[in-house]
């Protein structure tokens, strides 16, 4: 008899071993997360308000998120929103954005030396110097695989329509498609925001804001031409110059084979950086329009998971 008590005593001294060590693991990973957001700079937030009705039962894990009824325009969640963001290829609506506001879709662009200017370890589109693509298919190369060649392709063809230059030398003509993003960013409304780069693919210098992101999501989501392709999978492609190529988008929520497949989600961006990993999505049922934003994730995975479940819980 003693025996069996001491073994039941061994076996609820080793469970509440257990029990601890799981709450010291939990504590400890919060409170790193919460050291994480602390140490992020102060956010440039909008003088004015946007209006703010907290959504019942709406949270994520997500260090910082936003989750904005378009039809209402308000913010059903708001979270980490006093720092700022790094954007990655989010940054990539925002640059498709300002394209279309000097080039033609149908416009066909040789790609130059500036697609080399990608950083090693780029997603990329497959993209080579002497390829000739369409500002549309080039949209498309930024939304769909996510190319950073792409984004400097249409940063350099961009930036000599600005200059109204057709002979700038890439790397010019790349400075002058960000000098323009930033002074665009702020005559679409964004206040704390820098840009340093078409790609997002940067350091600290390259920042956003959760306000500003929903800005441009918000008119990402009213483009025709970024949202024709920002809800497609997957596609075959044939560039002008006659090579092919087979885009697939990284977010996977749009994958039909995919766990984290959402039937309500229909665009919009994925980003990411080391252990940092944003989703801008568009979400809608019915006549219901939803933007779900969420920053600085640890794994490719969560994002899609925690996107998922917020369009499920909206709709």
């Amino acid at each position: 008899m003693k025996k069996l008590d001491r073994q039941r005593a061994l076996a609820i001294a080793i469970c509440c071993a257990v029990v601890l060590l799981i709450i010291a693991v939990i504590t400890t990973a919060l409170t790193d997360e919460e050291d994480k957001l602390e140490a992020l700079p102060a956010a440039t937030l909008h003088t004015e308000s946007f209006k703010y009705e907290p959504m019942d039962g709406l949270s994520t894990t997500a260090p910082q998120a936003f989750v904005y009824d378009v039809n209402e325009d308000k913010f059903l969640l708001l979270k980490g929103e006093d720092k700022v963001i790094y954007p990655a290829s989010t940054t990539k609506l925002l640059t498709a954005l300002l394209a279309l506001e000097y080039l033609s879709p149908d416009e066909i662009i040789i790609c130059g030396e500036e697609v080399s200017y990608i950083e090693s370890g780029s997603s990329i589109a497959y993209i080579k110097e002497g390829m000739s693509l369409s500002v549309e298919m080039l949209i498309e190369g930024m939304l769909l695989p996510s190319g950073n060649d792409a984004a400097y392709a249409l940063a350099a063809a961009t930036g000599r329509k600005i200059a109204e230059n057709k002979d700038l030398a890439p790397r010019e003509a790349v400075d002058t498609f960000i000098e323009r993003m930033n002074s665009y960013a702020k005559e679409i409304g964004l206040c704390g925001s820098n840009f340093c780069v078409p790609d997002g693919y940067y350091g600290d210098e390259h920042y956003s804001t959760i306000e500003d992101m929903m800005i441009v999501s918000r008119l990402a989501m009213k483009n025709e031409v970024i949202m024709k392709y920002a809800g497609i999978s997957e596609q075959f492609v044939v560039y002008e110059s006659g090579e092919s190529n087979t885009w697939v988008n990284t977010n996977l929520c749009l994958d039909e084979d995919s766990p984290y497949y959402c039937r309500y989600i229909n665009g919009l961006k994925t980003g990411s950086l080391d252990d940092y990993y944003n989703i801008i999505c568009t979400a809608s049922f019915g006549e219901k329009d939803c933007i779900i934003g969420l920053f600085g994730l640890e794994t490719k995975e969560i994002r899609y998971s925690e996107a998922k479940k917020l369009a499920e819980k909206l709709f």
